[in-house]
């Protein structure tokens, strides 16, 4: 995440959900492949909104402009919590436990 004070930015996040609020289309994007609207690591988060487009929308001759976009941050404690949570839920058989 950001730190305080400053703008998170592209390069903080794993990736974007892209929903359209005219066609109801939603999608999940990685931050390499928002390119093509000319975003970058550095572009701030703020800025997707105005960059970032409906192409099922524009294809049917809407706007395809309102659009929200909610961001999946970059968390290192949460993977291993996950991963930790994951290792601990497998079943590890005990010498003793086994019925004859």
């Amino acid at each position: 995440m950001a730190l305080p004070g400053r703008e998170a930015v592209i390069a903080h996040v794993v990736s974007i959900s892209v929903e359209c609020a005219d066609c109801g289309r939603n999608r999940w994007w990685r931050s390499d492949q928002l390119r093509r609207f000319g975003v970058t690591k550095n572009t701030p988060l703020a800025e997707l909104s105005g960059r970032i487009v409906c192409s099922a929308c524009r294809a049917d001759g809407l706007p395809g402009t309102a659009i929200s976009i909610q961001a999946a941050f970059i968390d290192d404690r949460q993977r291993v919590r996950s991963e930790a949570q994951m290792l601990s839920d497998r079943e590890m058989p005990l010498e003793g436990a086994r019925r004859a």
